[in-house]
């Protein structure tokens, strides 16, 4: 194979760039918290929502962004690339513009529906553009992109408390227009046209996950706990949860009968893979759940509302400081041994925030929470879908990883929120010095009690899954 088509590290080309784009992808929805979760409760009680609908912001944004990926990369084949962009970054800046000046909460979801479908066509060219100027450049450039991503990540929440406190909620949603019109100029000067060379695949799959998604969501936050296993059957329930079991055998039909399926049948059927796919879905939910640092440290801390972004900048800064001892234990312990860390930092780290009040050692925590969200992030469950898959089905595989974890993410939010089932509106907390209403911050220990219940389990299930190559059947056989 010649040098034009392998990667720095050895990989093909090819495969390497969609590593990228899936790593790209997990940045991207990590900004987006970063930005948006230290302003919630504000938003909450401006708007007079209750806080298990003011998650939606977050959980449906997640959502549609992955769905987006591979919708928009496919019409991206058939309009070519440089025009979809600029579609991308308008769709970005009119979402941007609609959710800042939203008044209800049908807008404000329109909002990041438009938002979350531009940021998914902008990934695809991000990161080819990225790999082609790390491939023509020196070492240094890659090192110096890594660097500025960093910045963002830990800036970012400094800078939505800032704004929020200074100016207002909306604009932490406006500022981020003046910056789609510099990335669309620096795009026309430097950009040239062209289209993808891969040839599009069918999507129809997208379309019915997506909508075993949003069914899911919709039925989780429908549920009303007080009622017990009563709830499951509660006609506001019940038809979305007929939807989320019927239409998974659609969406198999519909693969089945496309000549370039999205969903390959391996991907569900192997059974390494499903539990590759469960464990990444999981940790999506520990990830996610960093939403509640910045609303509970303010409470603990008795800082002014919207003033939490310190708090999840220590989060994300922990986070990037130990991906290069993820890296150093994958060497030694595999994906496995990086997940199970992980999962455990972040089931001890949850447990604490939710039970300890201290406020001084709870910042231990905090990087002890960074610590752990790194290593479920960074663990190279790749390397399992590159030993199972074929090689056209990588680029696939990936995105399907991907939409599992923004999957787990977006419902695990979802059923975080059901922790608020009692919290109502309270518009008054802004001006009050009183400090969160008692629900509220009963609903934030509970979620978080949720989510370390959920890192345990995703501990477990880690340390049953393969090695990279390891057939299970083969495994048994030689035991027996």
């Amino acid at each position: 194979m010649t040098g034009s088509s392998m990667g720095g590290d050895g990989m093909p080309f090819r495969k390497n760039l969609s590593l990228d784009a899936f790593i790209i992808a997990i940045f991207i929805g990590a900004l987006d918290i970063c930005i948006v979760a230290p302003s919630l409760t504000v938003i909450a009680a401006d708007l007079g929502f209750p806080v298990r609908w003011v998650i939606w912001v977050i959980a449906l944004h997640l959502a549609v962004f992955v769905l987006a990926l591979p919708l928009m990369e496919t019409w991206g084949v058939r309009f070519g690339w440089r025009e979809w962009f600029f579609v991308a970054l308008f769709l970005y800046g009119a979402g941007s513009f609609i959710a800042g000046g939203s008044t209800t909460w049908t807008a404000l979801m329109a909002g990041r529906v438009i938002q979350a479908l531009g940021a998914g066509g902008v990934v695809p060219q991000l990161s080819a553009e990225i790999r082609r100027l790390s491939e023509n450049r020196r070492k240094g450039w890659r090192v110096a992109v890594h660097g500025v991503l960093a910045a963002l990540l830990i800036a970012l929440p400094l800078y939505s408390s800032a704004v929020t406190h200074f100016f207002s909620w909306r604009w932490i949603f406006w500022t981020k227009i003046p910056a789609v019109l510099v990335v669309a100029i620096l795009t026309f000067r430097l950009a040239r046209g062209g289209r993808f060379r891969s040839k599009p695949y069918q999507v129809h799959g997208v379309f019915y996950f997506g909508a075993i998604l949003l069914s899911a969501m919709v039925a989780v936050s429908q549920l009303d706990p007080s009622l017990g296993w009563a709830a499951l059957i509660d006609p506001s329930v019940l038809p979305f949860a007929v939807l989320v079991i019927g239409l998974p055998v659609l969406m198999f039909m519909a693969d089945r009968q496309s000549s370039r399926p999205f969903f390959a049948s391996q991907l569900f059927t192997d059974i390494r893979l499903v539990g590759l796919h469960t464990v990444v879905a999981l940790a999506g939910c520990t990830w996610a759940a960093a939403v509640l640092v910045p609303g509970w440290m303010v409470e603990v801390f008795q800082q002014p509302p919207g003033s939490g972004g310190p708090f999840l900048s220590i989060v994300a800064a922990s986070a990037w400081l130990s991906l290069p001892l993820a890296r150093w234990t994958t060497r030694y312990w595999g994906y496995q041994g990086v997940l199970a860390v992980g999962f455990f930092a972040t089931a001890f780290a949850y447990f604490t925030l939710a039970l300890a009040l201290e406020p001084v050692p709870l910042i231990a925590v905090l990087i002890v929470l960074g610590f752990g969200i790194s290593f479920t992030l960074t663990a190279p469950v790749h390397e399992l879908l590159f030993g199972v898959v074929p090689y056209r089905q990588v680029k696939n595989g990936l995105m399907v990883i991907g939409m599992f974890r923004a999957a787990g993410g977006a419902l695990g939010l979802i059923l975080i929120g059901l922790s608020f089932h009692r919290a109502p509106a309270f518009t008054g907390w802004i001006a009050s010095a009183q400090g969160l209403p008692a629900l509220w911050s009963m609903g934030y220990q509970m979620g978080m009690l949720t989510v370390s219940g959920v890192s345990v389990v995703g501990l477990i299930l880690s340390l049953t899954l393969p090695s990279p190559g390891e057939d299970p059947a083969e495994t048994e056989g030689e035991r027996g």
